[in-house]
């Protein structure tokens, strides 16, 4: 089979599954139907919720894909996904039904489907292992842009606005992620690309790790611990970019709501494109080295929206640009971990048991989406608030960098 196929039936489940990243359309209409403030734990953490329920599913999907391939686990995670948001069209009214539906339901659908294309696109593509998983990915970032906009005009122009997107996305989202699991599957045990020669590593990186071997390396502890520290930024600012807008002008008259749709739109081009760009670097300049400079160009954006923050210039046009180019910034660095991630632990620990293993080094992730969930909630309502926000998280990026100055391949068990 045309190994291209595998990433055209990718692209198709994951621009539906990047839909989680539109949940910033969602907090306000929410915050209205659920008696709750846009900036609380309680809105935020539904957010937060289907992060950690998606993280932890992936170990159990990954597990089953090594075993039984990638279709059938990613059709069920189309089933799954769908149906999570068709309940929340019934559950606009009741927190602890949203939490079920959206936090717990669509994030099964999320694990089970997520890790499948993944998965696959590593095997297909040992030679072009950045730059596939990048692609492979940027439907993620790239859904959210799209669902953004979608979900919002359904919003506006329905009498029952939010229960009709949810209900509307439901039902495309399960169409397509059941479509593009048909397009999946392994390629033949030994199989390599005409012309490919594995590269000589000394007898590091050519071993096939399982998942109780894996566990016992620090290059293990040492991806999962960047990957929350790395990640914690952008899911901060993912679902956060109204609530941003309406901390510099707190009278709401200058970023109205269709600037702020272009900012969170702007966000999850970046996100797209970052998968792309830094998993394409990595090709190049090794995945160690693309994450240190990532890390760096992470802190540095973050720092900057700091004291972007800190001063709160006036003015609808600097409003909009830096709050843009900060956003864009921190979405194009947030993208690049789920192009480096993935494509490291194939190197560090081989491709056999690659859904497994990366299902556990994903869960660094899921942790980042609560911890990225808990900071703006605890620290954001108060004077200067997301100055701090942006302060802690930057020292976050700093020590991921130091991280990743000191983490090599395993040796060859």
């Amino acid at each position: 089979m045309n190994r291209w196929m595998v990433i055209v039936g990718a692209l198709l489940i994951q621009l539906a599954l990047g839909a989680v990243y539109a949940f910033s359309i969602f907090t306000s209409p929410l915050s209205e139907s659920l008696g709750y403030d846009s900036k609380s734990f309680a809105i935020l953490g539904i957010f937060s919720a289907a992060i950690a329920v998606f993280a932890v599913t992936m170990i159990v999907a990954g597990r089953v894909q090594d075993r039984r391939g990638p279709r059938l686990v990613a059709t069920v995670g189309g089933l799954v996904y769908g149906a999570g948001y068709l309940v929340a069209a019934f559950s606009t009214e009741s927190l602890a039904l949203m939490y079920l539906s959206y936090g717990v339901i669509a994030g099964i659908g999320l694990g089970l489907g997520y890790v499948c294309p993944l998965a696959a696109a590593v095997k297909w593509f040992p030679d072009k292992r950045g730059l596939v998983s990048g692609i492979a990915v940027a439907g993620f970032g790239a859904g959210a842009f799209l669902f953004t906009q979608i979900g919002k005009w359904i919003i506006d122009i329905s009498s029952s606005g939010l229960s009709d997107a949810f209900l509307y996305l439901g039902l495309i989202f399960l169409v397509m992620i059941v479509g593009g699991a048909q397009l999946l599957r392994d390629p033949p045990k030994g199989w390599l690309p005409k012309g490919y020669v594995p590269p000589d590593n000394g007898g590091r990186m050519n071993h096939e790790f399982d998942w109780r071997d894996m566990v016992r390396t620090r290059q293990f502890f040492m991806l999962f611990t960047m990957f929350l520290l790395s990640a914690t930024a952008g899911l901060m600012m993912i679902a956060n970019v109204k609530n941003l807008a309406q901390y510099l002008d707190p009278s709401g008259s200058l970023l109205v709501v269709a600037q702020f749709q272009t900012i969170a739109g702007m966000v999850a081009l970046f996100n797209g494109a970052g998968r792309i760009a830094w998993g394409k670097v990595s090709d190049t300049l090794g995945r160690a080295n693309t994450m240190k400079v990532m890390f760096l160009v992470q802190a540095v954006v973050l720092l900057g929206a700091a004291g972007f923050f800190l001063v709160r210039p006036s003015g609808e046009i600097v409003q909009f640009a830096g709050l843009t180019a900060l956003a864009s910034g921190v979405g194009f660095t947030f993208g690049g971990n789920f192009a480096l991630f993935p494509s490291t632990t194939a190197e560090y620990f081989g491709t056999k048991n690659m859904g497994m293993n990366y299902g556990l080094v994903f869960n660094g992730y899921g942790a980042a989406g609560v911890v990225g969930g808990l900071i703006p909630g605890f620290m954001a309502n108060a004077e200067d608030g997301f100055v701090w926000v942006f302060v802690a998280i930057a020292l976050a990026s700093f020590a991921a960098f130091g991280i990743a100055l000191v983490t090599r391949p395993p040796a060859k068990g």
